[in-house]
């Protein structure tokens, strides 16, 4: 599989770069028959990566983030030949446990925590977060590092303990909404009104490259935002946006649901 060629619509460096490892898994197989695993990639890098895989008829591939729905999850490339079946996830789950009555933890500590260890964010899957503990989902070959070394989240002590995949409860995501109007759908507006922010500092923001559509980047101001769009902006947050009706003076009513 001829990487320049496969990923020659990409211009995104950092997807092209996952996208190369994607193929190297693919000639892998091709070339030695064997079953390989990317890293964890979320759904914008899955879409691309099917993609390629796809335009080769000797490969099969399986996707799997350790439970149904997950978010983040990798892709086992195997040889046509082999049944998906027979395809053996081999992921791991953690639980997080401690005494969080004085203050809640967010996904950001626990993430940070896990990437204080030295840990590359393409290791770990799903955070999913429940009142006093959270479970996680991580490559295989990680799992009991972090069980030995991860004691504290956010200055608070913690316990860590492997747990089965199957044992993996999904959390409910709690929203704060919130309604506005702009004169256009271009997401430097629609980030201004989402985060209370000048127009100034959201182009900023967009040209920083930190700003996400849909898990894609995006570096273009004048990008329109459609209705149900995740928006990710690091350092600020999540939101989803619903794009309204338009006001009698012209103007689109804006629905956000900033994730807590």
């Amino acid at each position: 599989m001829e990487k320049l060629r496969l990923t020659s619509h990409i211009k995104d460096i950092e997807l092209k770069n996952k996208m190369y490892k994607v193929i190297d898994k693919a000639n892998s197989c091709l070339k030695n028959y064997d079953i390989k695993a990317t890293e964890f990639l979320n759904p914008f890098e899955v879409k691309n990566a099917i993609d390629i895989l796809n335009s080769e008829s000797d490969l099969k591939y399986k996707i799997d983030g350790g439970y149904k729905n997950a978010e983040r999850q990798l892709i086992y490339i195997f040889p046509y030949y082999i049944e998906e079946e027979d395809i053996e996830s081999d992921l791991r789950a953690i639980q997080i446990e401690g005494n969080f009555k004085f203050k809640s933890i967010s996904h950001r500590d626990y993430l940070g925590a896990l990437l204080n260890l030295g840990i590359k964010r393409e290791k770990i899957g799903d955070i999913l977060i429940h009142g006093n503990f959270c479970q996680v989902v991580v490559s295989e070959d990680i799992c009991d590092f972090i069980i030995i070394n991860l004691d504290k989240v956010s200055r608070n002590k913690v316990k860590v303990k492997e747990i089965t995949v199957k044992d993996i409860i999904q959390s409910e995501q709690n929203f704060k909404e919130i309604s506005f109007t702009v004169s256009s759908l271009r997401v430097d507006s629609i980030i201004s009104g989402v985060y209370n922010l000048s127009r100034n500092e959201s182009v900023k923001l967009i040209k920083g490259e930190r700003v996400h559509i849909d898990y894609e980047k995006i570096i273009s101001p004048s990008r329109e935002i459609k209705s149900n769009s995740l928006i990710s902006v690091r350092g600020y947050g999540r939101a989803i946006v619903e794009v309204g009706d338009l006001t009698k003076k012209g103007r689109t009513k804006v629905k956000a649901k900033i994730i807590l």
